[in-house]
């Protein structure tokens, strides 16, 4: 019998020892933060230059300098990265080895070892320089700020400023010889040399929107391209321009600049422009179509063809297109926008917007994101899905758009009557010319009620799931004219919204009449409530508030950053999270008596914070980040 008890003692002592270690390891297997994605390259992409259909080299934002030798299958950055973070706007090669970068501060950069090793240059000016022209190893020049050119004759170790007839900044040159070239800038600026720039001759043209780019095939023809969608061409050399209709679209009301053009031949013709816009002729200009769908919604700032077949173009957001048809269709090898808000329907299906028309979407749970055509070229802030098919997205200039199969496609949503029966947006008279400012933020409650905020004081309300969408007024001279930044109703009648100023107000009857509640002056970007009494704001200066009481009073909690936060999320009353810049994440488990940094795997500034019903955590931020906990 005293055997039988101390087998059955020992059989409990290991089956508590088991348990003790299980639990020890169940702590140890913390959850953490995850990087899902984020773009390889953390730059606008400024120009593009290939010497050979093998060798090209980009140049961007924050000192960006990547190149490739095998041409375009991989990219890469200089083995010793330089020494600071000026802008570069733009690069030439005469070589694989020999070439040269202009940017800020009035910085030329010279390599004769295919880019291995880089010298600044002399150049006597601390302007900023947006062009660059060498003619052979030797005889060259940089343009930039104030009508600005200078010339080397040794390969830019020495410069001499030449006297032009224009104060406007040049953007541009092609030189066909050493002695003869243009220089093109802000201002409808076209200036004309044949003696090496010596002197300096303006051009008549009969645009006077600024000129951004320059390509002459010879010392008779040519084209010039920039503002409000202006193509020029000449087969004088200048002596004259006409105009050629460019048929770029007016995403904004007005024609998209075009930043960039290239002809390989007196008949292939590219030109890339803002929000994506890619024009293309095969007749030398006499027809231009802009292609459709755009590849990109990004400004493009550089094309460039290779070849008949062959041509690549950049842009902002780290953008990097690929044609092998002459440019009729793009392969998008980069882009990756700054993601705003995020979104998810069910454990699986998420949605991320952003900047520049980005949108996102997975069917895994995250594990992969595509990339959804808005038809949109504008900063998208806020997205809402009332089921699987049906959603909405919001964001600057009275972006309101909808879809009906899941982000297939997307369409506007206007003020315009559908069959003579019905109104989707409604504004009351007073305050109807609130229709054409922006949207920053947009959140569903229920399948059926919505909100979006936004711009001095917009507020609309859809009670049927987005069939329609009716303006409210605050009912507060404040609110009526404050920049809204964020929303969120815990139910069909109760909710906050919070703006500039430390501006909150509430409302307890689905926005029919609002209350103004008052937190310090800082500008307050996103709130979330756990029900009608408890929700907290995070804002501006690392600051964080709650309340217990329904908001008729908020305490600012204690958090350990200054940075801002931009978003706030609650899995408890207990447990919360807070985002904001240079990668901050900040945790709660006591309601925020303490905030407490956490490790965070990246360093890009984060917008949003939201949970999937599985109970996974989800942030987005700046260069299309996404974090999973």
């Amino acid at each position: 019998m005293i055997r039988n008890i101390l087998l059955h003692t020992r059989r409990a002592l290991g089956f508590a020892i088991l348990l003790s270690s299980l639990a020890i390891n169940a702590f140890a297997i913390e959850k953490t933060w995850t990087l899902v994605r984020e773009s390889q390259w953390q730059a606008g992409f400024f120009d593009i230059h290939f010497v050979s259909q093998q060798a090209g080299w980009i140049v961007g934002s924050d000192a960006t300098l990547l190149r490739t030798s095998d041409g375009g299958k991989t990219w890469e950055s200089p083995s010793k990265p330089l020494p600071f973070k000026i802008d570069f706007h733009k690069v030439q090669f005469l070589s694989p080895q020999i070439g040269w970068i202009v940017g800020e501060e009035g910085a030329v950069l010279k390599t004769t070892d295919n880019g291995e090793t880089w010298t600044v240059l002399n150049t006597g000016t601390r302007r900023v320089l947006s062009a660059v022209f060498f003619v052979d190893s030797q005889h060259g020049w940089a343009g930039g700020d104030g009508g600005l050119i200078i010339h080397t004759t040794d390969g830019g170790d020495t410069w001499v400023r030449q006297n032009t007839p224009t104060n406007n900044a040049i953007q541009d040159f092609h030189f066909t010889s050493q002695k003869v070239g243009w220089a093109a800038g802000h201002g409808g600026t076209v200036v004309h040399t044949t003696d090496s720039g010596q002197t300096w001759k303006s051009q008549k043209i009969s645009s006077a929107a600024g000129i951004s780019s320059i390509c002459m095939l010879d010392n008779r023809e040519g084209w010039a391209a920039g503002g409000n969608g202006a193509l020029i061409y000449t087969t004088d050399g200048g002596a004259t321009w006409e105009t050629q209709k460019s048929n770029v679209p007016n995403s904004n009301g007005m024609p998209e600049p075009i930043w960039s053009i290239h002809f390989i031949d007196t008949n292939h013709g590219l030109a890339a422009a803002e929000f994506g816009v890619i024009l293309r002729t095969t007749d030398g200009g006499a027809n231009w179509a802009p292609l459709e769908p755009r590849p990109v919604p990004s400004r493009l700032n550089a094309i460039q063809l290779v070849s008949s077949q062959e041509a690549w173009a950049v842009g902002n957001f780290a953008t990097l297109l690929h044609s092998q048809d002459g440019g009729a269709s793009w392969e998008v090898v980069s882009i990756n926008s700054h993601l705003t808000t995020v979104h998810f329907l069910d454990d699986k299906t998420g949605w991320a917007v952003g900047l520049s028309g980005m949108a996102l979407a997975t069917r895994d749970g995250g594990a992969t994101w595509e990339q959804q055509h808005t038809g949109n070229v504008f900063e998208l802030f806020g997205i809402g899905f009332v089921d699987a098919m049906q959603g909405y997205i919001v964001g600057s200039n009275a972006t309101l758009i909808e879809t009906g199969n899941g982000g297939g496609t997307w369409q506007g949503i206007s003020m315009e009557a559908e069959d003579g029966q019905i109104q989707r947006l409604q504004f009351d008279e007073a305050i109807r010319w609130k229709r054409a400012v922006g949207f920053y933020d947009l959140h569903f409650s229920t399948p059926q009620h919505g909100w979006g905020v936004g711009e001095l004081g917009k507020i609309l309300r859809t009670k049927d799931g987005g069939r329609t969408w009716q303006s409210q007024d605050s009912g507060n001279l404040t609110a009526s004219y404050s920049n809204l930044n964020g929303v969120y109703f815990v139910d069909a009648n109760v909710g906050w919204i919070v703006g500039e100023a430390g501006l909150i107000i509430k409302t307890d009857d689905s926005g029919e009449t609002w209350t103004v509640q008052q937190a310090e002056p800082n500008e307050l970007r996103a709130v979330f409530a756990l029900n009608p009494q408890i929700a907290w704001i995070a804002g501006d200066d690392g600051s964080i508030y709650a309340t217990k009481d329904g908001g008729e009073t908020w305490i600012r909690q204690i958090t350990p950053t200054g940075e801002k936060l931009n978003g706030v999320y609650f899995v408890t009353n207990k447990e919360g999270w807070a985002v904001g810049e240079n990668g901050m994440l900040l945790n709660t488990k006591d309601g925020g008596v303490t905030w407490l940094v956490q490790q965070s795997p990246t360093s890009n500034g984060l917008t949003d914070i939201t949970r999937s019903p599985d109970g996974v955590l989800w942030v987005v931020g700046e260069w299309g980040t996404v974090l999973k906990y």
